[in-house]
């Protein structure tokens, strides 16, 4: 196979000016520009201005885009293919001035025949049309419309929705040769369909293979199957056509499970074909044996994989790189490592993004990272009962059910986002909501081709309206967006959220520097408030959202600390939207919830600012990414506040190994004094919950939610620890009765730290006094824990990681929410 990846080069020319590419034979009409492949027409811009801004690039889809290379053929083969794996969007395309495909799905991989065009010199032409221009041709009217995107007629286009919605995409469409292009020889035959699917079934691992291989050889031919380093033969002979069904046993396979339960085990797997001396492999790839099941009786909506029950968590995959939408491989590991790390089993591809790059699903498998996979359909009525569209379509999903296919990974397929929800808030009658292709042609499509996995047709749904929040899954907004106290977490009773939680969350001032141009953002500035994500048609914004948190949990008026002491106010608000999250997933994973996951609407920005995400645009983590990892882990403990009956202490061990240990719960004023403190020894069987209350740990009553208020709180912190058997501290959480800012204190404090060989700096810390919201800035270095709570007395450590190229650092600083000044700490070798 040869990549077609060099000597590309660009220009742009009105809509429609030009039907075919003879124009370009005039070296002065073409004024070019070197491009990528893979890539995009926003990649190539910003590449040759790097300074231009993203909000300058919305205007891309006016022009057609023509891409051409030229390329030398020296190789053999009987057949040869061109091959585009993904083409945004509306395309014609040439080789060797023949005109040999038009196409108008994103998502579609194309292969064109292209044995009689080769020549020893080639040369290729990709005409991208003006997606604005084809607007124009879609006159039929929609039964309802989304507020979601301003153009209505994407419903008929196959292409993303980034870039097309105006509260929180940057406008930057998706244009362009944005997967590779190949030129693909095969020698002794081509692999035309190929069904590879795996289960795990009485502890035996079970590969089904199904394949279509036409033959360019007389000769006799051997099919073979290696897996995990055995060879299995599937055919022996002669035919021009070979088409064959196999199952295949692997005995003593162990199973892929999510990492948080288990080990993700893979093994190597190729489908090879042998002609005398000739040797070709068709298919390559590491498969996982794994059960899915989902139950839903008991009122649960609870996944299980290989008959272990999962709460699921994690976030709402958006995509590596918005400009190029594929971004570097390192990035893309270093965003999954980093979710694998704080505890998230899951990652949903969401319906208005893109369907992701094999190595998405490929560390995913790697990692013990389930994917729940939307279709690429959102809010919007689609022409599903026009022919082309539909055969489009068909198409569309069938392709990328056979590319997913193999992944243990993929778990769950979901027709599309908010459908449904769109359909009934506007007052559609119910037998509308869902039409035929949702309901049961894409169910039976992802039956035959993806069988081990479980569908949903839409989120939310389930429900007497599909936006309840009490049956099947639903988009829990509750504490978020509709400015819910955490006593409706309990109220909604959520079965399993695949969309949840969205907060303006703030990001690091070096992020904010970068893009502000080294300042930090006033009031209302117009710049940081583009940035603030915003559904369309509100009058209010997810800041709006998160500044009503703050408020709540600190009792201050965010506008007036906004005005007064800017930076304040953003360390504020980084801890306001962490501290909700932890507290709404605490309720989630507790003893006495029939909730099974969440997922939070955003993992990664997709630009600078504080938009949903949990990263930023860089992978940098917010504050609320290590909220989040605190409770995500699967040996945790959690806190919930029970009312009149005090607090509750939930532990939970995931692990398939026994945990022995000790529960400790103490309680302090003042920052120091200690008003009560016990202590437990415990032990938890694999997969095992246990909840213990706060008063009968104590052994009497000591308010420790201060619910019955008889007099001042003789407490404003209460903290439960969870410790192994050597003392070492594994979780811990905290409960704030008083929801009001801590005191700025003067307290001593120790840290130290120390550079290891292992590309870690190690920082001790230590202080006299309780410490809310204790933040680490190291340039260069990541830490492993930020914005936690330290207790007094205690010593924390803390591992900084390295990044790539960055080099030791000289200071570290140490800030907190209540620490009056900053600590600098040295760092040594």
């Amino acid at each position: 196979m040869m990549e077609l990846s060099a000597n590309w080069n660009v220009c742009s020319t009105e809509a429609g000016q030009h039907e075919n590419p003879d124009w370009m034979k005039d070296a002065s009409l073409t004024p070019l520009l070197p491009a990528s492949v893979p890539g995009t027409v926003a990649q190539l811009l910003l590449d040759s201005n790097p300074t231009r801004a993203l909000e300058s690039l919305a205007d891309l889809d006016e022009f057609d885009w023509w891409y051409t290379t030229d390329f030398e053929f020296s190789g053999t083969g009987s057949k040869h293919s061109l091959v585009f794996d993904g083409l945004a969007t509306l395309t014609d395309i040439w080789f060797n001035g023949e005109k040999i495909l038009s196409g108008n799905n994103m998502y579609l991989q194309y292969k064109v025949d292209v044995t009689t065009l080769l020549l020893k010199k080639n040369n290729l032409v990709i005409c991208f049309r003006s997606l604005r221009r084809a607007f124009d041709s879609f006159k039929k009217r929609p039964r309802w419309k989304t507020k979601l995107v301003e153009r209505q007629q994407l419903r008929w286009i196959r292409t993303s929705l980034l870039g097309y919605i105006p509260g929180w995409t940057p406008p930057v469409k998706p244009i362009g040769p944005w997967r590779g292009v190949w030129l693909e020889s095969d020698s002794i035959a081509t692999l035309s369909d190929l069904n590879l699917q795996t289960s795990f079934q009485d502890g035996k691992g079970i590969l089904k293979i199904k394949a279509s291989i036409d033959c360019h050889t007389k000769n006799p031919c051997e099919l073979i199957l290696e897996i995990n380093g055995k060879s299995h033969g599937l055919f022996a002979g002669v035919e021009p056509a070979i088409h064959l069904e196999k199952e295949i046993i692997v005995h003593g396979a162990a199973p892929w499970m999510p990492h948080t339960h288990s080990k993700a085990n893979l093994y190597p797997c190729k489908l090879m074909l042998r002609s005398g001396e000739q040797f070709q492999v068709l298919k390559e790839a590491r498969v996982g044996f794994r059960e899915v099941r989902l139950k839903q009786k008991d009122d649960l909506f609870q996944l299980q994989i290989n008959g272990k029950p999962i709460f699921a968590r994690g976030a709402v995959w958006t995509i590596n790189d918005i400009v190029t939408l594929n971004g570097s491989r390192d990035n893309l590991r270093s965003a999954l490592v980093l979710a694998h790390n704080a505890g998230m089993n899951m990652l949903r591809v969401g319906g208005t993004m893109v369907y992701e790059q094999d190595e998405f699903y490929n560390l995913c498998d790697e990692l013990g990272i389930m994917v729940w996979q939307d279709f690429m359909f959102a809010n919007m009525d689609y022409p599903v009962g026009d022919e082309n569209f539909h055969a489009g379509i068909s198409a569309e999903a069938a392709h990328q059910i056979k590319r997913l296919q193999c992944h243990p990974c993929v778990v769950v397929y979901c027709g599309n986002s908010e459908i449904e929800q769109q359909a009934a808030m506007l007052g559609i009658p119910s037998e509308m909501w869902r039409n035929e292709w949702f309901d049961s042609e894409l169910p039976e499509l992802i039956h035959t081709l993806h069988e081990n996995t479980i569908y949903v047709p839409s989120t939310p749904s389930g429900g007497v309206l599909p936006f309840y929040t009490s049956t099947g899954v639903t988009h829990y907004y509750g504490v978020g967006a509709y400015l819910r106290d955490i006593n409706d977490v309990r109220m909604s009773d959520v079965k399993f959220t695949p969309e949840c939680l969205g907060f303006s969350n703030v990001p690091e001032n070096k992020t904010i520097s970068n893009f502000m141009g080294n300042r930090i953002p006033v009031t209302n500035d117009p710049l940081w408030k583009s940035r603030v994500p915003k559904d369309s048609g509100t009058d209010w914004d997810f800041e709006d959202v998160r500044d009503h948190y703050l408020q709540e949990l600190f009792d201050i008026d965010p506008i007036q600390l906004r005005s007064t002491d800017m930076q304040r106010y953003l360390t504020l608000s980084r801890v306001a939207s962490g501290e909700m999250m932890s507290r709404v997933f605490s309720e989630w994973r507790s003893t006495q919830s029939k909730c099974s996951g969440g997922l939070v609407w955003f993992y990664k920005d997709l630009w600078p600012g504080a938009g949903w995400g949990l990263l930023d645009n860089d992978n940098n983590p917010k504050a609320a990414y290590y909220f989040l990892k605190r409770v995500f882990q699967p040996l945790s403990l959690l806190l919930t506040d029970e009312g009149l009956q005090g607090l509750n202490i939930h532990l939970i061990n995931e692990s398939p190994a026994l945990f022995a240990g000790r529960v400790e719960f103490q309680m302090l004023h003042d920052g120091n004094v200690n008003v009560a403190k016990a202590s437990r020894e415990i032990t938890l069987r694999a997969n095992e919950k246990l909840c213990l209350s706060a008063e009968d740990l104590l052994g009497g009553f000591y308010d420790t939610s201060y619910a019955y208020r008889f007099g001042p709180p003789k407490h404003e912190v209460a903290c439960a620890s969870l410790k192994d058997t050597d003392g070492i501290l594994l979780s811990r959480q905290f409960h704030f009765p008083l929801n009001k800012l801590f005191p700025d204190v003067e307290a001593e404090v120790s840290a130290f730290s120390e550079i290891a060989k292992d590309g870690f700096c190690h920082l001790s810390i230590s202080t006299n006094s309780f410490l809310y919201a204790v933040q680490i800035e190291c340039e260069g270095f990541l830490p492993e824990d930020n914005f936690f709570h330290l207790m007094p007395g205690e010593i924390k450590q803390v591992a900084l990681h390295q990044l790539a190229g960055a080099s030791p650092p000289s200071q570290i600083h140490v800030r907190s929410a209540n620490l009056r000044d900053v600590v600098n700490v040295a760092a040594q070798k």
